[in-house]
């Protein structure tokens, strides 16, 4: 769903490794470290001193696809990423205590008048700005099976595909003005968000191949805190 920075400074000499464990988990719920969990290595930064080691973490929701698309009050579109660190120091392996952080998703509605646009994407970036991320928005009125085509790029569409895709736009096009687009932006509680929109009459992965519309504040991006 979203892309998130994480960093690690080294308080000794003498660490050779440090591992992140991480998951996620609805809340009031405890991690199971036993079930499955994600690792991540943390490469440490040339230059700096002490070691300053990072990782990026692709953080999912614990929730059903279906779920997350009905979700728009923020109260219910929470969970809680756990972690703890496993660090390699002088020979021997010891572990931090794990830390439970809260996210958060922000629901952002776009309405189009014009009747034009079929498609729209949030580009968003958290705090470090060192992530772009993308999320299709979902058209109020339409049913979930038609909300987001699947196309990639140099992916050519089969007949069910094209099927697919030619009943979304008659349904679409039944639908009354405004046309109401939804997306969420997902990160840490209190992170400062940048984002923008970007409108298109057709789906294309890339959106600089279509000349659509990018929905702006005074021609810089929308900024929000989590």
């Amino acid at each position: 769903m979203f892309f998130l920075r994480r960093e690690w400074r080294d308080s000794e000499d003498g660490i050779a490794m440090v591992v992140l464990h991480w998951t996620t988990m609805r809340q009031g719920q405890q991690p199971n470290w036993k079930r499955a969990h994600a690792t991540t290595v943390m490469n440490p930064q040339p230059g700096a001193y002490p070691a300053i080691r990072s990782c990026q973490l692709w953080i999912t929701p614990p929730f059903p696809r279906t779920q997350l698309l009905a979700m728009t009050a923020e109260t219910h579109s929470r969970f809680l990423l756990h972690s703890f660190y496993e660090v390699t120091q002088h020979g021997r392996v010891w572990n931090t205590e794990s830390t439970a952080q809260d996210i958060r998703a922000e629901t952002i509605t776009h309405s189009d008048t014009t009747g034009e646009y079929t498609h729209a994407c949030l580009y968003y970036s958290l705090d470090d700005f060192t992530h772009g991320n993308r999320a299709p928005m979902c058209v109020d009125g339409l049913p979930p099976r038609y909300q987001h085509p699947s196309v990639l790029p140099e992916h050519e569409a089969s007949n069910k595909e094209y099927r697919l895709q030619t009943k979304r736009s008659q349904l679409i096009a039944q639908l009354p003005l405004p046309r109401i687009f939804r997306g969420q932006i997902w990160g840490l509680v209190g992170a400062r968000a940048l984002y923008s929109i970007y409108l298109s009459r057709q789906w294309t992965y890339n959106p600089f191949a279509e000349n659509g519309l990018w929905f702006l504040q005074d021609g810089r991006p929308w900024q929000i805190r989590l």
